[in-house]
């Protein structure tokens, strides 16, 4: 006996303890009784860590996830109570039965994706999620066993890496992060680990199954894990797309939010016809899937496709007919044109900083640079002036941009016609004026112009994790007017990872104008902000924010909007964000700050902020206008969770290109 707990018999155990299915004689229910070793009772640390985790796991209230019920002690026993699951873990299962189907994965993974959600929000991490921790009640509804509890507990007989009585993880489904330290695990680890154990699922073993545990490790680190569609072909290329997303080795390449994922998965099963009776049950705001169209009958589009190149064949016959019969009388011959092949654009590969230089100088109104070379180039600021400039990166290459400030205000002006940059790394280089850690202008600025920056690291002077007292003029991107005309601006990111002492976007444009900025994938760390925007004129200031998977940490807070009597016309903004993480590092911080001397209908008026499955943390205050109103995080047509304490943050230092 334990208290009222009667334990009838031994489940399973571990280094940390044991659990046992008992029996509740207060309740007179069965129930499951996690009982804390003796030899780990006598450490405070320990017991605190104990309880605490086991007090977080009681505040989640979800159908996929099994229950705390009571922390208890007797004597120098400590315990736990779970509410007792009938039913088999996956584990056992697949090994008794084989492999899932992929419509059985894709409804498992739903549930555990609900349980994640649900978690998340309650701020809540499993890190050990895996096959033994989920039980299949004879219902076929899974549970999620030990929510919030596997730092501690090795209920199974499965090898667990433990470093001083802190469980990481079972090394078969670990994610990088948190092999390397489990204070950095948050959702994005278990969503990794649901990826390994999706793979299990279908493959009937782990992604990495062979070798040592620190072998194992190293392949969680480095190593690509097979396609699963190599291993059966009957997987649709959605599931193994949406399994691969899951296993990427950096959190910024996963999904951000396991509400995305469920999105995915349903939308999935949608294509693929699957009657999955299980839905994205108790999330908010979930994505809308499309419903999927009627099917036509099996002949329709063959007939189809045989019409078409019926008629293709009869009109290129006509076309080269010599001879033949006249047309009719009054209807001129309609003169065929010669197909024209669109001329390519200048192509040039160079390898060195001064052969890049050169060729940026000679580029005439269109062409691509390929870099075939890795590491740093020192490069000259330089400017587009009409031109439509790419650089990009050579196979298997890594370049890194060292850009200076140029002639003009900015390292890279793009004053009309458009710059694409894929797969390179660009670097501000400070100047002596500016001091050696401070940037000494933007990186680039668009004044009428477009950039386009796929799978691009960018770095500014400062360190991205530094206090930020004072304001600071310094933006990796910043958008101007040319000569007080008003100008629309264009920017694209696709894997963009921006990082240094500089906000990411600065809107300043006296005579106004429009800016758009989608961004899709990545994130910024600064103790700036995201984007700032000041007011104009004459012509507002428009600008059009569209976010997916993004994450945004700012010291300063997410967003500035600025007028004043020099300026005082309101600038407007339309944000939309899609499963993204906004951080604030001072929690004394508004995410949103409208400053100026307009009325707070005016405001209102400029702003406009749709959400779907986003994250902020570290700061409690939504929105603040200087006149003092303040606007938090409350119920609203599409609910967002809000945390005040940050969870782990990306580190540049890991990203690829980013250099010492």
């Amino acid at each position: 006996m334990l208290g009222p707990y009667r334990l009838d018999a031994f489940i399973g155990g571990g280094g940390m303890g044991a659990v046992f299915r008992a029996l509740d004689t207060t309740l007179d229910r069965t129930v499951a009784v996690k009982v804390l070793a003796r030899q780990e009772s006598d450490d405070e640390e320990t017991l605190r860590r104990f309880r605490n985790e086991a007090q977080s796991a009681a505040r989640l209230d979800h159908e996929n996830i099994g229950r705390v019920h009571a922390v208890g002690s007797d004597g120098d026993w400590h315990y736990i109570v779970f509410e007792f699951i009938e039913g088999e873990n996956l584990r056992d299962l697949i090994r008794r039965e084989g492999p899932f189907s992929p419509q059985q994965t894709v409804e498992v993974a739903i549930q555990v994706g609900n349980a994640l959600e649900h978690a998340s929000q309650r701020e809540v991490v499993h890190r050990d999620i895996k096959p033994s921790n989920i039980v299949i009640t004879p219902a076929g509804r899974a549970r999620i066993v030990d929510m919030g509890l596997a730092r501690f507990h090795q209920v199974t007989g499965d090898a667990d890496l433990t470093v001083s009585g802190m469980t990481l993880g079972t090394f078969d489904y670990i994610s990088p992060e948190q092999a390397r330290d489990p204070r950095a695990a948050d959702v994005r680890s278990d969503l990794y680990s649901l990826g390994c154990t999706m793979f299990f699922m279908l493959a009937g073993r782990p992604p990495f199954a062979e070798g040592t545990m620190v072998q194992k490790l190293l392949q969680h680190q480095q190593a690509e894990p097979p396609a699963i569609t190599d291993l059966r072909s009957d997987v649709p290329r959605r599931l193994a797309a949406i399994i691969g997303r899951l296993m990427e080795k950096d959190p910024l390449d996963r999904y951000q939010r396991p509400a995305v994922l469920v999105a995915d998965l349903l939308a999935c099963a949608e294509a693929e016809g699957y009657a999955i009776t299980i839905g994205p049950g108790g999330m908010e705001a979930a994505v809308p899937v499309a419903r999927r169209p009627a099917r036509l009958p099996w002949v329709v589009p063959p007939i189809l496709l045989l019409l078409v190149v019926a008629g293709l064949w009869l009109r290129s016959t006509a076309a080269r007919r010599q001879g033949g019969p006249l047309p009719e009388a009054g209807v001129p011959p309609v003169p065929v044109a010669a197909a024209t092949p669109p001329r390519p654009a200048p192509w040039r590969t160079v390898a060195g900083s001064a052969a890049l230089s050169t060729a940026l100088a000679e580029l005439p109104g269109e062409g691509v640079l390929e870099i075939n070379a890795d590491g740093p180039l020192q490069v000259a600021g330089f400017a587009t002036a009409g031109r439509e400039v790419t650089l990009r990166a050579a196979v298997g290459r890594t370049p890194i941009l060292e850009v200076a400030v140029g002639d003009g205000p900015a390292a890279i002006m793009i004053n009309g016609g458009a710059l694409t940059l894929q797969g390179i790394a660009v670097r501000m280089v400070a100047t002596e004026d500016a001091g050696s850690d401070r940037a000494g202008g933007p990186l680039f600025e668009l004044s009428g112009g477009s950039l386009r920056c796929e799978e691009v690291v960018l770095r500014m002077p400062g360190r991205p994790d530094a206090s930020s007292p004072a304001e600071s003029a310094a933006a990796f991107v910043t958008i101007s007017d040319a000569a007080d005309v008003t100008a629309d601006n264009k920017l694209v990111f696709q894997g963009v990872r921006a990082a240094g002492d500089a906000t990411l976007v600065a809107v300043d444009a006296p005579a106004g104008g429009r800016t758009s900025l989608r961004w899709d994938g990545g994130a910024v760390v600064t103790p700036r902000r995201l984007l700032t925007v000041a007011g104009s004129r004459t012509t507002g200031v428009a600008v059009d924010v569209t976010l997916s998977d993004v994450v945004a940490v700012c010291g300063d807070g997410l967003v500035m909007m600025r007028d004043s009597a020099a300026r005082p016309i309101v600038p407007r903004l339309k944000m939309s964000a899609t499963g993204c993480r906004f951080v604030v590092t001072d929690p004394s911080r508004a995410f949103v700050d409208q400053v100026g001397i307009a009325l707070p209908a005016d405001y209102l008026a400029a702003f406009q902020w749709e959400d779907r499955h986003g994250r902020y943390e570290g700061g409690s205050l939504f929105r603040m206008t200087s006149d003092g109103i303040t606007e938090g995080f409350g119920d609203g047509a599409a609910p967002v969770v809000n945390g005040s304490v940050a969870g782990g943050l990306p580190r540049p230092a890991d990203w690829s290109g980013w250099g010492n």
